[in-house]
């Protein structure tokens, strides 16, 4: 049975629910919340979500049970209850439970401007649906995520910039779809280089390959999509990833100048007497500091668009709903035309 707070006691709470969610998980016995995460993930796909999209992250589901909430998904307490083993009733009532609160924490004299915006801006519903990509779009989207990484190489070959740009489609597929998926665009990526004029592309698909698992597995399994200070290091962290793999490859097949646009650091910094190797990393890390940063923020915008045009589940990297709620809501609310919402 849920637990509910008695007329002696204090006003049940957000706090309430959270400890009783605790003690009702502790009493089903020792259950990780990597193990709770997966027990959800595994009843959405029952349910027929995509598995892409079904497992929610670690640290999203421990924020749950910990105190000091102003806010709850419903659907992921719903989850959970059913994924500690009680049914769909006994899961409905921590729902409703829930919804007794926030509208008891809400000020009697709301004013009420216009009801369709009072629901939007009042209620949990979410402002967009939060399905995964249909059939049809998650393959366009993969399309264009590839497309997209060939025209950062056409762009940084044609202009000899010392920046990569190959990556931006591949962090967008790892986060939103998995890393295995982004895996599979970023050697296609490289693969494809002699297409558009890049055939010195291909020796390091295994940079791609490394960037798109750092990305997904960071944001998935490790909550580094959680806010933006831990997607900044994240980012960083593929940028270390990615020179631990490029550098040596590229002073083993081209002794440190593979014709890309870097090769005048790698150059200067051999004037100032580095040796060719520690020029050859040190250009390397430099360059994709820079450009894993750009990129990572790129596909974070990109994530924000997917989510506001076609409804994809953020419930992985809850900064993604961190940056679009707010525009999501002045919009409803009228402040910003539809159109111009993410400019």
């Amino acid at each position: 049975m849920v637990l509910t707070a008695s007329p002696q006691e204090q006003p049940d709470s957000l706090d309430r629910i959270a400890r009783d969610l605790v003690a009702f998980k502790d009493a089903r016995g020792p259950v990780s919340y990597g193990d709770l995460a997966r027990r959800v993930g595994e009843l959405r796909i029952a349910r027929g979500v995509a598995a892409t999209a079904a497992y929610p992250a670690r640290t999203t589901v421990y924020d749950v049970f910990r105190p000091g909430r102003t806010r709850m998904d419903p659907a992921l307490v719903h989850d959970i209850v059913r994924a500690l083993g009680a049914d769909d009733a006994e899961a409905d009532e921590w729902v409703e439970r829930y919804h007794r609160v926030r509208r008891s924490a809400e000020p009697a004299a709301r004013p009420r401007p216009v009801a369709p915006v009072e629901v939007a801006a009042t209620t949990d519903t979410p402002l967009l649906p939060t399905s995964t990509p249909t059939r049809r779009s998650a393959p366009l989207t993969i399309l264009g995520c590839l497309v997209l990484n060939l025209i950062g190489l056409i762009v940084v070959q044609q202009l000899h910039l010392p920046l990569y740009l190959d990556m931006a489609g591949t962090a967008v597929v790892a986060i939103v779809f998995g890393p295995w998926y982004g895996v599979a665009v970023g050697l296609m990526t490289n693969l494809l280089g002699f297409v558009v004029g890049v055939p010195g592309a291909a020796p390091f698909a295994l940079v791609n390959v490394v960037g798109a698992l750092v990305w997904g597995y960071g944001v998935r399994r490790f909550g580094m999509g959680n806010d933006i200070v831990r997607y900044f290091q994240l980012n960083l962290l593929v940028a270390v990833a990615c020179t631990m793999a490029g550098a040596p490859l590229n002073v083993l097949l081209f002794s440190g100048f593979s014709g890309h646009g870097s090769d005048t650091v790698t150059v200067s910094l051999e004037h100032l007497g580095l040796p060719l190797i520690a020029a050859a990393f040190s250009t390397n890390i430099l360059t994709s500091v820079i450009d894993k940063l750009l990129t990572g923020f790129i596909a974070l915008m990109v994530f924000v668009w997917l989510r506001r045009t076609f409804g994809v589940s953020a419930a992985h990297m809850p900064l993604v709903d961190h940056l679009h709620a707010p525009l999501a809501r002045r919009r409803a609310l009228g402040f910003l035309p539809g159109r111009l919402a993410l400019r």
